[in-house]
């Protein structure tokens, strides 16, 4: 144990150097860990990365964008450049606002396809992902954001005719089974129809493709805001003997929720995995988001965890930079599989005292290796149009991975 505690240390001092040092030498390692001198054992070596999940996030914009033009097409470059860097996992937006970029009958196609929701491209874009997927050895796992309605309008009148959202709220006007807040509209995570719907929304996935994983990201509640679900916690205290806090009882609704889905989806098959991203400032989780990681992880009803460790090394706040986020979350990875999510979409684009180091060109490759040093079971970046931009900075991080990673 101490000799891997010193490698560590080793490990973080090197890595957090100039983008000159791209590995470490045989030397370094026998002198740092007791190898023998003429072990000639890479990096790439002493952490044993055969198993590595490499993964990226396809976004509903970017899957909106795959439309444009020939769609298949569009997807086989997509997943040619995924092959191709040596990455082995795609999460591919399939839900983001009640609107679906597959064949449902529970939700409208997704208006990120015409620009209207409702109207059908006229096959199956996630068949044929499936299918494109499986002949490059990738992993396909369904994003979905299970609250979220729309960003655009408070008014479920405003959806398509089609959308489940609307119809309920037609038959049940003074339902609270979805709440408009801040100019956008979400499931109520109070209301056992809301929670049906996005079960019944998982359970339709699973039972008509052969998905990898399902994946939710990190929004969960939108708001603290006490009116917005006031009435069903009143509701909750008159009926209760003993009352949970209303923050205890949000976190509690969220944890429920996904404790139905985790056993519906396992029920079906034990194989496909089910794992969430939330963010990597983990007090924000539990304290705005009402999203308990550690209660689901207790509970085991998540099989992995991709904390969104969005901050470079640099961050202007000590307890949110990039090292401190990856040794706060490995206390997990005994308990749950545990990735990194890593931001590219910052790269040339942070300001402030991290502006630097994410116009460096090698700081994602810094990332990955440094939270390999935590034993973290691999890495998935956000996203598909940042990793694969063609501009010069974003070109160099690209490289420097794929030099990282190889073909494996």
């Amino acid at each position: 144990m101490k000799r891997i505690l010193i490698l560590i240390m080793v490990l973080t001092i090197f890595l957090s150097t100039s983008c000159s040092n791209k590995s470490i030498s045989s030397t370094d390692l026998s002198q740092s860990n007791g190898l023998q001198s003429d072990d000639t054992s890479s990096v790439k070596n002493v952490f044993d990365t055969s198993d590595e999940l490499r993964g990226v996030w396809i976004s509903y914009g970017e899957m909106g964008s795959a439309f444009n033009g020939d769609f298949y097409k569009n997807i086989d470059e997509m997943l040619d450049n995924i092959k191709n860097l040596g990455f082995n996992t795609a999460f591919v937006h399939m839900r983001a606002f009640c609107d679906a970029f597959y064949p449902s009958e529970i939700f409208p196609w997704s208006a990120y396809i015409s620009g209207e929701q409702g109207v059908s491209p006229g096959f199956d874009p996630l068949e044929y992902i499936i299918k494109s997927a499986k002949k490059r050895n990738i992993e396909i796992h369904a994003w979905l954001n299970p609250y979220r309605v729309s960003y655009s309008t408070e008014s479920p009148y405003s959806l398509s005719e089609k959308n489940p959202v609307r119809k309920y709220m037609t038959d049940n006007p003074y339902s609270t089974f979805a709440v408009g807040y801040d100019g956008g509209l979400y499931l109520n995570p109070a209301n056992d129809d809301a929670n049906k719907l996005i079960v019944d929304g998982v359970k339709e996935i699973i039972e008509n493709y052969e998905v990898d994983g399902i994946h939710f990201d990190d929004y969960f509640y939108p708001t603290m805001n006490e009116s917005f679900d006031m009435s069903d916690y009143l509701d909750y205290t008159t009926k209760s003997a003993n009352p949970l806090p209303l923050a205890d009882w949000r976190r509690e609704n969220v944890n429920q929720m996904l404790k139905t889905v985790y056993d519906k989806i396992k029920k079906k098959d034990k194989n496909i995995s089910f794992g969430i991203s939330p963010a990597g400032n983990n007090q924000l989780n539990y304290n705005e988001l009402y999203a308990d990681v550690g209660a689901w992880i207790k509970g085991g009803y998540v099989d992995y965890i991709i904390p969104q460790l969005y901050f470079g090394y640099d961050f202007s706040i000590e307890r949110l930079q990039y090292d401190n986020l990856v040794y706060e979350w490995s206390k997990y990875k005994s308990d749950v599989t545990l990735y990194a999510g890593l931001g590219a979409y910052k790269i040339e684009n942070a300001t402030g005292t991290e502006k630097d180091e994410w116009s460096s060109g090698c700081i994602m490759e810094k990332m990955i290796n440094y939270s390999r040093g935590y034993k973290y079971s691999g890495f998935v970046i956000f996203s598909y149009a940042s990793l694969f931009s063609d501009d010069e900075l974003n070109t160099e991080e690209r490289n420097r991975i794929h030099a990282l990673i190889g073909d494996n």
